[in-house]
């Protein structure tokens, strides 16, 4: 029976997430229209994140659909923004972050997603990263509060603001550049640190931030750039708080080393799938996107790599002991505030993106311009 997806999906109500048909294919009936022939490039990420993605997820979409699935490297973004400006996309399915979606959506280089090959139980389970018109939550991730438990003890901090303590917890800092703009969650963590409600952080106060940071930055030995340095500079002891990736943490606490962190406060952060103009393979790519959403599928990736998965049912197939290492486990999630990218992508006064305004001003304060 062939089977018409546009049946079953009427249409997709912005950015929010799905708006779907009153009626949808069973399951059974989903997984047979994914069956197909030929390929889909499919953006790798390398390490142990592409080979996490190899098995759990790209593997077993060859082997239930037919369809050849081409894992190609990492390469610059700009490099990926010129490919699909230039009509031929590098990969027909990619990963963005949520601070850059949204230019990619105002240069038009984004093919909305298909969600008639999704099961509705698990685009409903979305959350708190729901599924858009161009894209499709991949794996959630935190910053969190990072210390040398060494030298506090463990559960000692458990607040941004005692991270700005210094006189109660002595030592050095580190914390992501704001060059960086929303990646490293700096300006959240330093409205957190000066009392704002969490539920208030958004639209950002960048005086109120600017004057926060301003307090701690005589305390910082340096301000990371990249996910391996926040850690690093506690076990090498030249910091003794600061902030880092769940992943990064565990990572490091795997090999021995002694770590402290707190979910509380943390700022949940997340990557999407999308679908890039000029892929010659759309179709396939919405039939990969439509598997990789499934609860079962995701929980799988979950128990290679410690990423949290978007479909809230995969924690339904995640042993009990895993689950309570992800982020969006139920008593974390509940500590942790999401980014909003909404706001990080929305347009300043000065005609930029919040994301731009972030960096051009702390590159203003650095020099003491601001």
């Amino acid at each position: 029976m062939s089977i018409n997806r546009r049946q079953v999906l009427k249409g997709v109500a912005g950015a929010g997430g799905a708006a779907i048909a009153p009626s949808f294919l069973a399951v059974p009936a989903l997984a047979q229209s994914l069956k197909g022939t030929g390929e889909v490039v499919v953006y790798d990420g390398g390490g142990s994140w592409g080979e996490a993605k190899r098995v759990a997820l790209f593997d077993p979409f060859e082997k239930e659909t037919g369809i050849k699935v081409i894992a190609q490297p990492r390469t610059d973004l700009g490099a990926v923004r010129a490919s699909a400006l230039a009509g031929s996309p590098r990969y027909d399915v990619t990963i963005l972050t949520g601070g850059n979606t949204t230019a990619f959506e105002r240069e038009n280089l984004l093919v909305p997603i298909d969600y008639g090959y999704f099961n509705k139980a698990d685009l409903d389970a979305f959350n708190p990263v729901a599924t858009g018109k161009f894209t499709v939550p991949h794996i959630i991730y935190s910053l969190l509060i990072a210390y040398d438990p060494a030298k506090f003890g463990s559960n000692s901090i458990s607040s941004w603001a005692d991270v700005w303590d210094t006189k109660k917890f002595p030592g050095g800092r580190t914390l992501c550049t704001g060059t960086r703009g929303p990646d490293g969650a700096v300006f959240e963590a330093a409205l957190l640190a000066d009392g704002v409600d969490p539920a208030k952080i958004y639209p950002i106060d960048w005086d109120r931030a600017f004057k926060s940071l301003s307090r701690i930055k005589p305390e910082i030995v340096k301000w990371w750039n990249s996910g391996a340095e926040g850690p690093q500079l506690l076990i090498d002891k030249q910091v003794t708080a600061g902030s880092g990736w769940n992943g990064r943490i565990y990572a490091a606490n795997e090999k021995s080393q002694k770590i402290g962190f707190t979910w509380n406060q943390g700022v949940l952060q997340y990557d999407s799938w999308v679908v890039l103009k000029g892929s010659k393979n759309v179709d396939n790519a919405n039939k990969l996107l439509a598997f990789m959403s499934r609860a079962e599928v995701q929980a799988n990736f979950s128990k290679h790599i410690l990423y949290a998965p978007p479909n809230s049912r995969a924690y339904d197939f995640i042993p009990a002991e895993r689950a309570k290492m992800l982020p969006t486990y139920a008593e974390f999630k509940k500590q942790q505030i999401v980014q909003d990218y909404a706001f990080w992508n929305a347009l300043s006064k000065n005609g930029r993106p919040n994301n731009l305004t972030a960096v051009a001003e702390w590159e203003r304060w650095l020099v003491g311009a601001r």
